[in-house]
């Protein structure tokens, strides 16, 4: 039987009006038997609207219950299914995030890594840069007080020289009057008074070689070559090097062809252990542009010239020489020798490594050659030159210029010399008389049968002399192309040169050269 609510409510209405009749029953009858009746009709009727439809709700209730408690339990299942696969989708996800994240933290570090490197090298640049930069104005202060000294010491001798430029031309005619005809009397006589004669000022903002010499009077550091050859290489230790140089006018191309077809042959294959063996033709500015252009061809052709971007003319010679010297003190400053020869000069290079090799080691700020032996002014012709260039009676002792040979270690103090000292005419007279006095350089002069130079080889020379010079002057092409025909036989032993107990020389024996 299943309960609704207005099943229920007529019921509770039955009961009420049963329980109000019988009260008004025994009300009355009051009787014992009547009570009794009333509570057993009371009885069944609670059991039979009351008690029984309760225990069947209570039964379809509770299976109701069951229902719900198996369809709660079903759908919880159901809802635990779906959350676990939502669940293991979550876990995917939040994994796929995590990688994410990790690899981003991954990248994070690598770049942190690559930043703190980068910013440690940073640092170390910073503190090279400050190291620089500090010794950089150590260097600026040094530089400054150099300058400030430099500056001080020019106007001194600013101060000084213009005091004797002051000196009016009646008291310098007197002054060299006065020297006339009398001893040279060294370097710093002639400086002081060529400084006069020439009304000479200390030049500014030229670099000085050697401070301790004086005023620089001549810029010869500046000089320009529109065409140059290679700068030297360094030769392998236990090797001699040497650089000739041939001093040569602009129009002298058959000369210079001459000597290219016959001695400088032997120069580029004799004595293959000098380590170095560099070779220039010395030549000034051509006069016209037929001739230059001539010139730049020839050195197109040949690789073998230096060109000086000055006039070339005799008295000019001097000039010539220390721009020379300059170009190997900034190209060729390693070399051990130089031999300058003018270009009517046949070498006989064999003699030539024989000196090298004798002499590397013991010829530190030396020059070399044959000393003139004249010693007096001429007041006239070629070499003239005038009181007032030179009051002297006398030159100091030099080389007759056609070949000297030089140390290398002797480049700079002449150079340097050359700075502080006036020019004069006579190159031979001023870089290896005047010159060389003023900062130690040994002046060494050939003895003996032997020599740097021989100056009176007027015909072809025989064997016995050729052994025993280093050069000699040459008097035509022919003279040159012979001296060259007859060195060739010597050394090939084709000819021999016989003593007086008539043994024969060895060619391939050194010569031994002295100097005082």
């Amino acid at each position: 039987m299943v309960f609704t609510k207005a099943s229920l409510s007529s019921l509770c209405n039955t009961l009420n009006l049963w329980k109000k009749a019988s009260i008004r029953w025994l009300n009355t009858e009051r009787s014992l038997w009547s009570l009794s009746l009333v509570f057993v009709i009371s009885s069944a009727l609670y059991l039979i609207y009351f008690v029984h439809p309760v225990d069947i709700f209570h039964q379809q209730r509770q299976k109701q219950v069951d229902v719900l408690r198996d369809l709660s339990s079903k759908s919880t299942e159901l809802e635990e299914n779906q959350t676990g696969k939502g669940n293991v989708e979550m876990l995917f996800q939040g994994n796929q995030i995590l990688e994410i994240t990790l690899n981003a933290c991954r990248n994070a570090k690598k770049s942190l890594s690559f930043s703190l490197e980068k910013a440690k090298e940073i640092r170390q640049m910073a503190t090279t840069l400050n190291v620089k930069l500090e010794l950089c104005e150590k260097q600026r202060r040094q530089e400054k007080q150099k300058s400030e000294d430099l500056t001080r010491i020019f106007n001194e001798e600013k101060k000084l020289i213009e005091s004797n430029v002051t000196l009016n031309r009646e008291f310098f005619d007197f002054w060299a009057s006065t020297m006339r005809n009398t001893p040279y009397k060294g370097v710093e006589e002639y400086v002081r008074y060529s400084a006069v004669r020439l009304r000479l000022s200390p030049l500014v903002n030229v670099i000085k070689l050697k401070t301790e010499l004086g005023p620089v009077m001549n810029d010869v550091l500046s000089f320009n070559y529109p065409i140059s050859v290679s700068r030297c290489q360094e030769s392998a230790i236990g090797n001699q090097s040497v650089f000739l140089a041939v001093i040569s006018a602009t129009d002298n191309f058959v000369k210079r062809q001459m000597i290219r077809q016959t001695w400088l042959r032997h120069f580029g294959t004799a004595h293959a252990e000098l380590g170095m063996k560099r070779f220039a033709f010395i030549l000034g500015m051509a006069d016209d542009n037929a001739t230059q252009k001539s010139v730049e061809e020839e050195s197109k052709k040949f690789g073998d010239i230096i060109q000086i971007g000055m006039s070339d003319f005799y008295r000019n010679l001097s000039l010539k020489v220390a721009a020379l010297f300059n170009w190997l003190y900034r190209n060729c400053d390693k070399i051990d020798f130089v031999f300058k020869v003018d270009d009517d000069v046949y070498v006989n290079v064999r003699n030539l490594a024989h000196f090298v090799h004798s002499f590397h080691n013991r010829s530190t700020n030396s020059i070399f050659g044959v000393s003139a032996v004249n010693l007096r002014p001429a007041r006239g012709g070629k070499w003239n030159i005038t009181f007032e260039e030179w009051p002297w009676n006398e030159y100091p002792p030099y080389f007759f210029g056609p070949a000297v040979l030089m140390h290398g270690s002797a480049i700079v103090p002449l150079l340097a010399s050359f700075q502080t000292t006036p020019i004069m005419p006579f190159d031979d007279i001023y870089y290896s008389g005047i010159c060389p006095a003023k900062v130690g350089i040994h002046v060494r002069f050939s003895t003996d049968s032997s020599s740097v130079l021989a100056m009176n080889l007027r015909g072809t020379p025989s064997p016995c002399e050729l052994r025993r010079f280093i050069s000699w002057l040459t008097v035509s092409g022919s003279h040159m192309n012979d001296s060259h025909v007859a060195t060739s036989n010597f050394y090939s032993n084709v000819t021999q040169c016989i003593f007086a107990d008539n043994a024969a020389a060895n060619p391939s024996e050194p010569v031994q050269f002295y100097f005082r």
